[in-house]
This record gives structure tokens, C-alpha cells and sequence, in this order.
């Protein structure tokens, strides 16, 4: 969906950027006018096909105003030839910007509460951010739900769906109707073709996070397991974080960022880990402002 509104003709219009592997969301503003906002499909340009990413940011950016400074926070935007793409991309829909291309923790710890030392984002993928001694962002953890990303919606949706082709006795009807909504069959076999043959599984995998996150907070063990697996992996990857970056902080200020912490199981779940896992004190806050703000103040921060 996408959305516009009269610039405000005294400000110059700046656009913040989110791109993670499930969407990509745009948010323009003139001052402290919101002037656009409008969504695409993928925009991890490590996980997604140049083609599927350009479609994605040209969904995200139909009728955006001209712009004077854009930020792109990216999911898979860690290395130079993923951020030089998506900064050719945007230099060539707004040109004469200043365009800057981020990984997409830096747009979460940006948008964290004031005083944080530490963000944790859980999207389809996670990662832990702060900053290093020399003010720069430090990140632990993102590499992807491979090998990584532990508490991220994908994985949290792989081990949903790992239970349910299991073909184990007892599975809920209202699990079988939501896997049917995902796959269009609750038949086993299908689901696992349609991952497999899915040229990117992670968002899918990613829609059947609340699977898992649902059953746990109905009490169901096996759930309540692997949910406390993959929090207790993230808590792991925060608490490296924390003893590499945070050296001598008595307490550990830590803000939760990502659509895994709108459930309350996983965010128990991340809690009790943490406190386990961290050699020092933790709070744990959520963000209330979304990742795209952040992006949205980076874009402010640059120069004309």
C-alpha cells in the first residue's frame, strides 16, 4: 500500500528506507511532515535476485517525491558490493541525493530508546548492534538463517513447520487450517515441496513463525522447547556482544526491535535467556519506534 501527501514546500524532502527479507518500507518526510510512505516486496539483496530487488524498491518508491538525502537500511547490506547495488539503485531514482546504504541494524538501533547500549532485532533474520569504542556500529550475530539468525522469524517458522511434517499424532486443527492459509494445502507433502521449491524460503518461513510463537504461549512443550532454543542461541550471540563491546558497563541497557516481539512468549523467552547467559545485568525495553525511523533519522543526519 502505498500513500502520499503534500510536501511540505518549505523543507527539503529526506527518505528513510527499511529493507529486510520479507519487505521493503519507504518513509519520506519534509521537515517533520510525513510526505510518503509506501511498501515492497523483498529487499535482501543477498537473499533475493537483483530483479525481485529492483521490483521491490520500485513498488516501495512509486510516487515518492524527489528527495535531497535518502538512507537505506538493508538487510544483507553488510558487504560493499550489495550496498554499491542498492545505492546505484537509489542514485538512479533520485538523482542529485545524497544517498547512504547501512546494514538494516543500524536503522533499529537508531530507532531504539534513548540510552540504549544494545538492540537486538529479530525480523526474518537477527542480529545484535551497538556501538564501539571509536562510535561506530559494532553488529553480532545476521548470517542468515543457514547458519545464523537464531531467534529470527525464519527459523522460528522452520521449527513450526519441522513439527508439522513430522506428521507427529495430536496436531491442533487450528495448526493445520494456519499452515493451510500459508500453503493453500495442509497436506505434508505439499508443504515441504512449496518450501523446497521456494526460490527464497526464508519470508515464507518467516509467515510461519507465529506457529511456533502461538503454540508456546497456548503451552504447548514441545514449543516452549524449541522456542527456548533459539531465544537461548540469540541470548548467547548478545552476551558475546556485550563482553566484546560493552567492556566494564554495570548495567546493560538492551532494546528489542522486529515483528518476533510482538509475541509476548518470545519475548519471555529472550528475557529469561538473557538473564541466564549475561555476565552482568540486563533491562530489556521494545522499541516502540519502528526500524524505518531510524532510517528516517540517518537520512537527516547526512549532509546536503
Amino acid at each position: 500500500m502505498v500513500t502520499a501527501r503534500a510536501a511540505d514546500g518549505g523543507g527539503k524532502v529526506i527518505v528513510g528506507i527499511d529493507a529486510g527479507g520479507s519487505s521493503t518500507r519507504v518513509r519520506a518526510q519534509a521537515g517533520s511532515v510525513l510526505v510518503f510512505e509506501g511498501a515492497g516486496g523483498p529487499g535482501n539483496p543477498v537473499m533475493t535476485g537483483p530483479e525481485t530487488v529492483r521490483a521491490s524498491y520500485h513498488a516501495a518508491l512509486g510516487g515518492c517525491p524527489a528527495a535531497s538525502r535518502v538512507a537505506a537500511c538493508v538487510s544483507g547490506g553488510g558487504g560493499p558490493a550489495q550496498r554499491a547495488q542498492i545505492a546505484d539503485l537509489l542514485s538512479a531514482r533520485f538523482p542529485g541525493a545524497n544517498v547512504y546504504v547501512a546494514p538494516d541494524h543500524v536503522g533499529a538501533f537508531l530507532a531504539a530508546p534513548p540510552g540504549s547500549d544494545i538492540c537486538i532485532l529479530a525480523g526474518t533474520g537477527s542480529a545484535v548492534c551497538g556501538r564501539g569504542a571509536d562510535g561506530g556500529f559494532v553488529v553480532s550475530g545476521g548470517r542468515g538463517w543457514i547458519l545464523g539468525d537464531h531467534g529470527g522469524a525464519a527459523r522460528l517458522g522452520q521449527a513450526a513447520l519441522e513439527h508439522y511434517v513430522r506428521d507427529v499424532a495430536g496436531i491442533p486443527a487450528p495448526f493445520t487450517d494456519a499452515v493451510k492459509r500459508l500453503f493453500g494445502d495442509a497436506d505434508r507433502r505439499a508443504v515441504v515441496h512449496s518450501v523446497h521449491a521456494a526460490q527464497n524460503p526464508a519470508p515464507l518461513l518467516a509467515r510461519a513463525a507465529p506457529l511456533l510463537t502461538a503454540a508456546a504461549e497456548g503451552g504447548e512443550r514441545w514449543a516452549i522447547e524449541r522456542l527456548g532454543l533459539e531465544m537461548s542461541a540469540l541470548a548467547f550471540t548478545a552476551a558475546r556482544h556485550i563482553d566484546t563491546y560493552l567492556p566494564g558497563t554495570a548495567t546493560v541497557h538492551v532494546a528489542i526491535s522486529g515483528g518476533v516481539w510482538s509475541s509476548p512468549a518470545a519475548q519471555a523467552a529472550l528475557t529469561s535467556a538473557l538473564g541466564q547467559a549475561s555476565s552482568r545485568p540486563v533491562t530489556v525495553t521494545r522499541s516502540l519506534a519502528d526500524p524505518v525511523d531510524g532510517a528516517v533519522r540517518l537520512a537527516a543526519s547526512l549532509p546536503l
